[in-house]
Order: structure tokens, then sequence, then C-alpha cells
């Protein structure tokens, strides 16, 4: 990079570097941030998962004030195996006006920006202090965010809100849609496929519930969303043995992704009933269910309000939701406002190629100076 250009860049290069995929450790990335904060004046604190190989970062500058804010993101990228990339992933590479490398769009490259924003504050003329918040594990699940509920809710003076920096384009999300992934096992009877009527197929019993998935939910869509109303899908289906043999085993993955106004108790309560009903039609079977995470949507209710002083940074502010999940409900229910506003575009997510435009960045870096001016007195 050269040596005229904007810090964030030389910040993203390092950040790119740190292949933080969410099966590997964040701590090279943590210790680069937790040293480049501390030599900032942040008070810095780490909170390990059970292995200590993962950590959430939490950084503070300013007084004890109530009415600050929080930029919080996650360190941890998607895999690249089997992607066709054209260049190295863990590389920041600068071409046609655009950044590439794994993560730039889903979100070091608004980690880099939060980190210049953060280097450039002089902690004397701040009213109300600064946090930063970077998470761990946040593409499986947000165990990161979720072990860190319980401090947040100590906070004191807690920040004002919460802005997360997940690419939107710039817009305000207020609201996004929940997820439940669930594994189901199903066990039935294994028979020579020539006497079906002896065994029980493991397989077709997932087909039939496979089939009646989206219909397990009273219908409910709220036109603010795109698409409008909760969605399934299956994504990854094992079982059977041999062509020959009823199938004693099948398993198969699913997510749905509901409404911030559904709840996620009845999703799990309509499937066990289908589960009875199906298991009366074909006796013989046993169905076992694994919610292997579940992650709250973000409510437009305590937000709103932030929302539109945020849109006043903005030269074409817009306001809305997302049908991807993100850490925010998580953030709401320890209480912290938080609106959802970032650089890039969701489908440069986990693409091969990843990649930012520059003039994102650049817009975004404005609007990220002129918040964190706010929380200054003024010369």
């Amino acid at each position: 990079m050269e040596n005229d250009e904007a810090p964030y860049l030389h910040i993203l290069e390092k950040l790119i570097r740190f292949p933080t995929i969410s099966r590997e450790t964040n701590l090279p990335l943590i210790d680069y941030s937790e040293d480049f904060l501390n030599s900032r004046g942040f008070q810095t604190q780490r909170f390990y998962n059970k292995q200590r190989n993962k950590a959430n970062l939490m950084a503070r500058i300013g007084p004890d004030k109530k009415g600050g804010l929080m930029l919080a993101g996650h360190t941890d990228v998607v895999p690249v195996d089997q992607q066709a990339w054209t260049n190295d992933p863990f590389r920041l590479i600068k071409k046609n006006g655009c950044l590439y490398g794994r993560g730039t769009s889903d979100m070091k490259g608004f980690l880099a920006l939060a980190l210049e924003v953060a280097a450039s504050i002089e902690s004397h003329r701040l009213r109300y202090p600064l946090y930063l918040c970077f998470t761990y594990d946040e593409e499986i699940g947000c165990g990161g965010a979720k072990a860190l509920i319980g401090y947040l809710k100590t906070l004191s003076p807690p920040p004002r809100f919460v802005l997360i920096g997940e690419p939107t384009d710039m817009e305000l999300v207020t609201a996004h849609k929940s997820i439940q992934i669930t594994t189901t096992h199903i066990r039935g009877k294994p028979a020579h496929s020539s006497c079906p009527q002896l065994g029980a197929s493991a397989i077709v019993f997932a087909s039939k519930l496979i089939a009646a998935l989206e219909e397990i939910l009273p219908p409910e869509e709220n036109r603010d969303f795109n698409p409008p109303a909760a969605t399934f899908n299956v994504g990854t289906i094992q079982g059977g043995t041999a062509i020959n043999i009823i199938p004693e085993h099948c398993q198969f993955d699913w997510e749905c992704r509901t409404l911030p106004s559904q709840n996620p108790a009845q999703l799990n309560e309509a499937w066990e009933h289908l589960i009875c009903s199906l298991r009366k039609q074909i006796p013989g079977i046993e169905v076992e269910n694994h919610i292997k995470t579940a992650v709250p949507g973000l409510k437009s209710e305590s937000n709103r309000e932030i929302a539109t002083w945020l849109k006043g940074f903005l030269e074409e502010g817009k306001i809305g939701t997302a049908p991807f999940m993100t850490e925010a409900g998580l953030y709401q229910q320890a209480g912290l406002p938080t609106v959802v506003c970032g650089p890039g575009s969701i489908q440069e997510a986990h693409q091969p190629d990843e990649n930012i435009s520059i003039h994102s960045m650049e817009n975004y870096r404005i609007f990220l100076y002129k918040i964190v001016g706010s929380l200054m007195e003024q010369e």
C-alpha cells in the first residue's frame, strides 16, 4: 500500500492477513487490535472461550458518563475452501476501485475503519465514552456475542446505543429476522426392499417432514422484509445404506429464519406436533432434534429514534430491514438499543473474490467520523 493512503488501508491489510476462519483462532487479530488500542489510551478487556483459543475484545475510552457509543463487529470470516479465488484471499488487493480479500465486506472493512477512527480520538475532548467490541464465532451461531450478554448488562454507564457495521450498503437496519438451525435425526427399521411392509423407511419419513416444513407456521407476512415471511432451507441430508435395504437412518440439517414478531417456541411446538402426526402414519420411527444454534431477531422498538438521528449524518440515509441475521438481537437482549449499518454489500459476503468498493469505504469513513465527532466537545 502507498504511504499516502488512508490509515484504514494499512490496518485492513493487516486484518486480512489474519486467517480468522471460524474453525481457527482469532487471537493474533485480537493481539494486534488490543495493542493498537492500548497504545492510543483505550482500556481493554478480553473474554476468552472455554478452549481459550478465541476471545472477544472490549475497549473503552472517555469519561464515566451515560450516553456513549459502542462500535461492534465480528472478527471471524467464512472458509475459502473450494472457492475459485483469483488472488490470495488473505492478502489485500487493490484494483479497479475495489479492495479484495476474505472479510473485506464481511466485516473487516468496518473493523479497520473503527480502529482508524478510534486512533484519531483526542481523549480529553470526549464528552461521552466510546466503546469498541470485537467478537468471535458470529458466522457459526454468534457464540462470542452470546457469551458477552451477561457482561454487557453490567456496563455502567451503558452506551446510548450500539452500531454494528455489517454490510448493509449504508442502509440503517432497525429490524432483522431471527435464525434457528436444527439437526433432525430419524431412525427407522431396516428390511429387505422387496418387503417394505416389514420395515420403516427413515428417508420416506424425512421426505414427508421436509415437504411439510414450510407449512408448519401460521401464515404471517411483513412487507417491510424481503422475503416478507419466514423462510426455510434444508441444507444437507444423508441417509440409507444400499438400494435394496429399507433405510434405517436419515439425517438432515435445516434452518428457519422467522420474522422478529414470531416466537421460535411456536416453531418448535409445531415441528414436534408434525412429527407426532407422521409417526402415527409410519409406525416404528424415532426422531431426535438437536437445535445447533438459535439467534434472536432485531426488533425495531428501542432503536427507531437512534436510526432517525443517525440518518442525519448520511447524505442519502435509508432506514429498513434485513433478511439476514446479525448479533444485534443479542445486544438488544442485553438492554442496548442497536442499529446495523455498514459499508459494502451482503451480496459480496461469503463469495470468492470478496471485495468492497473504496467509494463505499470512504463514504462510511466520513459517516463514522461524524458520529464519533458528536461525542466530542466542540473546539
